[in-house]
């Protein structure tokens, strides 16, 4: 095989050279892309074929080189058109249509080329040459398009050697018809339209990699913006927070805080960052805030830790806190939301009081009508019996008046005046403990004579028991002081009352008047039996009645009445007895009173 160098060979030696590298270094650089994968198929086939044609002419005569060269031709035609309409689309959903109208022509010059109808039918070949300027004319326009929208160098560089392509089939048409010669276009207008079109692919090429690497950096700046955004509206979120949102270092040091803090702390902002928010609390806080805190680092989620915190005008605030560990890169923080609850706690403080007030007149008003019900029964039993006795003298007297001599009709009405007097004396004793139960007890102070008063109570109540005697002791004549008489008085007659009723007959009741330590102190002794040790520690209780066989009576108010009457006074009251000697009741009024 001899080749011939001449003004044909050359360049179609440098066809087949240059179409086979550009081929080549289309796939390696661009091979990941759709558009430089077509590109180089295109590059490569063409080489093939020219190869074929340069190398032996005589065989490219044969009918299967030529069908070959053709059909390799027109699917070149093909690929060339679908790079660039994809070229021409690459941003934008591409034309199916356009498809349509290169590979089935495309396919149909295949099949012409196969069988020989190509290589040596000059219709067919003009056909082909048509078909052939049908699609460089549209890879003209879009191209041209491109580069009005565009305005790229590369683009230029494109259209011109489109340009020379449409016009070298446009000459290889014209003459093969009007000479009826041997179409060349794939040997003179495929090499410029290779050689341009892969040069712009390369440069698109790089340019897209770079508009790529611009778009990601508008990407990343628009992701920045937002994320400044982001960051500003969560800042605004902070500072239009009414809790304190801040952050601290494993030290207590603030790191960043909301603008509200300054109003709750009474500090400024600027003034508490960076600094240890511990400064704020008492010792003890500090130790248990410094807890918290190693406790929440750890991973512990602290949840309503509550602070007491001192403002710079010595107000105290206390904080509700809750908080978490977050990490910033390898550093570990903690996110603090604390919210103040002074208000909150001082109004929790004052229900608290309240309930416990609540709670004491729900008490309170059980044990009233507790009192309500044991008074029914003990009033209801205790009165029915001084009323019987003076129901049975009265009815006595009534029927047997005429028939009664003197002293037994003295004895009867003796009988129900007593019964009468202990019947005033158990309404009495109700009445004092109604005023002190529902807490109406007031002390009307007066001057007077305390040793006259036990004297003056003495006589009255010795003509109504009668069958005592009453002794009365004092260290003075006179003891001038301030109280409550009424009150006093009732005292008295309630030891008095109790002292006769557990008195044997015609035994003595004895009265002391005396000072001690400035304060006047007055004692009943009786010669009963004394008070059972088990007995004596309710004595002075409500209800509380003597366990003596045969002498529960009364209604157990007496004690109870007298030791709330003293204590009104300021003073006290005890027991001086040894049991079976008799019982000593005592009681104390400071001389000097202050009114109630």
């Amino acid at each position: 095989m001899q080749i011939q160098l001449d003004y044909r060979t050359i360049p179609e030696l440098i066809a087949i050279v240059g179409s086979a590298l550009l081929g080549i270094i289309v796939l390696a650089g661009q091979g990941r892309d759709r558009r430089g994968r077509l590109f180089g198929l295109l590059c490569i086939s063409l080489s093939v074929w020219k190869t074929f044609d340069f190398a032996s002419p005589e065989l490219s005569a044969a009918m299967w080189v030529n069908s070959m060269a053709w059909a390799t031709g027109s699917l070149s035609i093909a690929l060339s058109f679908h790079f660039i309409v994809a070229y021409g689309y690459y941003e934008r959903p591409e034309p199916k249509w356009l498809f349509a109208a290169a590979y089935p022509a495309a396919a149909v010059f295949i099949a012409a080329a196969a069988f020989g109808w190509l290589t040596d039918n000059i219709p067919w070949q003009v056909a082909h040459a048509c078909f052939f300027m049908l699609v460089i004319l549209t890879i003209l326009s879009l191209m041209a398009r491109a580069y009005l929208a565009e305005r790229a160098r590369q683009q230029v560089v494109a259209l011109l050697g489109t340009l020379f392509l449409t016009l070298t089939v446009a000459i290889q048409l014209i003459a093969t018809i009007v000479a009826s010669r041997a179409i060349y276009t794939q040997a003179y207008g495929m090499i410029a339209f290779e050689i341009l079109l892969g040069y712009d692919i390369l440069v698109d090429g790089f340019l897209r990699q770079h508009r790529e690497h611009l778009r990601a950096l508008d990407v990343l700046g628009l992701r920045q913006e937002r994320v400044e955004l982001a960051e500003s509206r969560f800042r605004k979120l902070m500072d239009m927070s009414y809790d304190l949102i801040f952050t601290m270092d494993p030290h207590a040091n603030i790191l960043a805080i909301n603008t509200d803090a300054s109003e709750v702390l009474g500090f400024p902002v600027e003034e508490m960052l960076g600094k240890g928010y511990l400064r704020f609390l008492s010792e003890e806080e500090q130790r248990n805030a410094a807890d918290a805190l190693s406790r929440g680092l750890a991973g512990e989620k602290i949840k309503y830790y509550e602070i007491t915190l001192t403002r710079p005008d010595s107000q105290k605030v206390i904080l509700s806190i809750t908080a978490t560990r977050l990490f910033e890169g390898e550093e570990q923080v903690a996110l603090v939301i604390a919210r103040d609850v002074t208000e909150a706690t001082a109004l929790e403080h004052e229900l608290q009081a309240r309930n416990v007030l609540l709670e004491e007149a729900n008490r309170r008003l059980r044990e009233l009508d507790t009192l309500k019900t044991e008074l029914v029964g003990i009033v209801g039993h205790e009165l029915r019996s001084p009323l019987t006795v003076i129901y049975s003298y009265s009815l006595a007297l009534k029927d047997h008046w005429n028939k009664m001599e003197e002293d037994r009709k003295l004895e009867c009405v003796d009988h129900v005046l007593r019964e009468c007097n202990r019947l005033n004396h158990m309404v009495e004793n109700v009445l004092d403990m109604s005023r002190i139960e529902s807490e109406r007890l007031f002390l009307n102070l007066q001057q007077g004579d305390l040793f006259g008063l036990l004297a003056e109570v003495a006589r009255e109540m010795s003509m109504a028991s009668g069958a005592h005697e009453m002794k009365v002791e004092t260290c003075a004549t006179r003891l001038p002081m301030e109280a409550d008489w009424d009150k006093v008085k009732q005292v008295v007659i309630n030891l008095l009352d109790n002292a006769f009723h557990f008195s044997p007959p015609l035994s003595p009741v004895f009265i002391n008047g005396d000072v001690n330590d400035g304060k006047a102190v007055v004692r009943v002794k009786d010669m009963g039996p004394g008070i059972p040790r088990g007995n004596r520690e309710r004595l002075f209780e409500k209800f509380t009645q003597s366990k003596i066989t045969g002498m529960e009576r009364g209604l157990g108010l007496g004690l109870y009445i007298v030791r709330t009457f003293v204590e009104a006074h300021g003073g006290e009251v005890w027991l001086e007895d040894e049991e079976g000697l008799g019982t000593v009741v005592a009681f104390s009024l400071p001389l000097q009173q202050q009114a109630v």
